[in-house]
């Protein structure tokens, strides 16, 4: 029984992950946030801009450093050299290493056939299907999440490999920031949701002022990165105004920041049906008045960063 508890609460929890992570783009594909791949091109201390008369030298170091890490190569074979490129101040590969870790770390693949036998294991022995807020799921419904949960984490972790570090976080947090300092707009909008993936209320209470401190961190971040045009910063602005953990909780704020996020092109990022649904759930929410005005503002929002005018899956 211990055993199966264990399953269904990391199973579960996939969904949630895997919403607020995804794969590190590979070579070719355009993030939107290409600009701070080099030590010499590096911003400032406290900027979110690359030093301005960089050069062709400049260029040059940048483009050899993306090609090194985009490697499509599984991340188990490049591990060694991404941890040298990022001590050398490599942002992308920083960025690769922490979300790779805070993404994929103990994933166990699972087809479609082997989580419709754990459901059908766990519903026999009587197991309580909960929610992470608390709701009773039929098995019907916990099989429909867990496979859109492992959907998306088969996207995500496709190149990984076995990955099992036992302080996976604190690694994951530390590349984060690493690359956010180094100003790389992915790395600027998922801050906040790393160093907020360990902390429950007992920490708050204990820790008051490295949590403010992380929060004021996050917002700016999070600023930088809007300002510098990343989606990803869209959907991280959804995910905390769904939450109420760096803004006020606000259905009609996360509603229009995820819309927005799906007008632009780095929603392909996300299985369509984990889009699509999120979206769906998150409409529930609101009146159709409301749901037309968090459209609107979604639509106004989407403009920073490529989104296009029309309807979102």
């Amino acid at each position: 029984m211990p055993k199966q508890v264990s399953l269904v609460v990391g199973a579960a929890a996939i969904l949630a992950a895997a919403f607020a992570w995804w794969a590190f783009p590979r070579a070719g594909r355009d993030t939107g946030a290409t600009r701070d791949t080099s030590p010499s091109a590096a911003p400032a201390q406290g900027s979110s801009t690359p030093a301005p008369n960089a050069g062709r030298r400049a260029v040059a170091a940048a483009s050899r450093s993306v090609s090194q890490s985009l490697d499509p190569r599984p991340f188990i074979e490049v591990r060694a050299e991404l941890e040298r490129l990022a001590e050398a101040g490599d942002a992308h590969a920083a960025l690769r290493l922490g979300r790779t870790l805070a993404q994929c770390n103990g994933y166990v693949p699972m087809t479609d056939a082997q989580l419709e036998d754990f459901v059908v294991d766990v519903s026999a022995v009587g197991m309580s299907l909960v929610t992470s807020e608390g709701r009773q799921q039929t098995p019907e419904a916990l099989l429909e999440t867990l496979k859109l949960g492992f959907a998306q984490k088969r996207l995500d972790c496709r190149d990984t490999g076995a990955l099992h570090d036992a302080d996976a976080r604190t690694k994951a947090l530390r590349w984060i920031e690493r690359s956010a300092a180094l100003g790389n707009a992915d790395a600027q909008a998922l801050y906040g949701s790393t160093a907020f993936s360990s902390y429950d209320a007992r920490d708050a209470l204990v820790d008051a002022e490295n949590l403010r401190e992380h929060k004021r961190r996050a917002i700016d971040y999070l600023q930088k990165s809007l300002a510098q045009g990343d989606a990803l910063a869209l959907l991280e602005l959804h995910r905390s105004y769904s939450t109420g953990t760096l803004y006020p909780a606000d259905a009609a704020a996360a509603y229009a920041h995820l819309y927005a996020y799906s007008l632009t092109p780095r929603a392909s990022e996300l299985a369509p049906e984990l889009l699509e649904r999120t979206l769906a759930s998150h409409a529930k929410a609101l009146d159709a008045q409301g749901l037309q005005r968090a459209r609107d503002e979604g639509r106004r929002l989407a403009a920073c960063c490529g989104g296009a005018a029309g309807e979102a899956p």
